[in-house]
């Protein structure tokens, strides 16, 4: 992946955290506000790429689905799996208007599918990365993510990173939120680090280094705000 890819992928993530799209290449298709879950995205189509955007945390359901940290299977129903995930990500993304709507625009012609979200909607990208390759492994896949919760146990990262090699996880600062869960509770990241801005201090935690606008200015060092 390329940095062009990466800010690609930031200006699709910041965007969806707006009301109004904006105009771009790529055809809007599909915009959810799920007023049940929550869960917000948005999927555009250019030529034969999908590209999926996932809202980050705005809503009371959000972070109610942030803290539920106990665990549940996955593969689904496949109870004799080692692999666990974060339950309130996975209640969510399983939703009818989430899970079910994004696989069913994966049709025939498309072949590369390009996944992003900032936050909550990083650890959504991260379960929908893993189903779609599982369900089309035919597809190239690739992901970006800015600010990720952890989302999986040990059996997961692994399986998602052989699943889903081109991830990049984008972390500022010392950015509080790729910090929980709390390792201690069995959680571990996926994908490739990628790290921005101040370097890491351990137990140094900061709720300002998640903000998307100094994510944008840890990847552009010249913006002005």
């Amino acid at each position: 992946m390329n940095k062009q890819l990466i800010l690609n992928a930031f200006s699709q993530s910041a965007a969806a955290y707006l009301d109004v799209q904006p105009h771009t290449k790529a055809r809007l298709i599909l915009s959810v506000d799920d007023s049940a879950s929550g869960v917000q995205y948005f999927v555009r189509r250019r030529g034969n790429t999908l590209q999926i955007a996932f809202r980050g945390s705005d809503s009371k359901k959000d972070w109610a689905s942030n803290l539920t940290f106990w665990k549940r299977c996955i593969p689904y129903g496949n109870v004799a799996s080692k692999v666990r995930v974060h339950t309130g990500f996975l209640s969510r993304y399983k939703t009818p208007a989430c899970r079910e709507r994004i696989l069913r625009l994966i049709t025939p012609e498309i072949t590369r599918v390009q996944i992003t979200g900032h936050s909550y909607g990083a650890a959504l990208s991260v379960l929908c990365a893993v189903d779609v390759q599982y369900n089309f492994p035919d597809r190239e896949i690739e992901v970006v993510l800015f600010g990720c919760p952890r989302v999986g146990n040990r059996a997961f990262q692994r399986s998602y990173n052989a699943r889903v090699p081109q991830t990049l996880r984008v972390e500022n600062g010392n950015d509080i939120v790729t910090k929980v869960p709390p390792a201690l509770f069995g959680f571990h990241h996926v994908g490739a680090k990628v790290h921005l801005g101040f370097p890491r201090v351990p137990l140094l935690l900061s709720a300002d280094a998640h903000r998307l606008e100094h994510y944008l200015s840890g990847l552009c060092p010249n913006y002005l705000p």
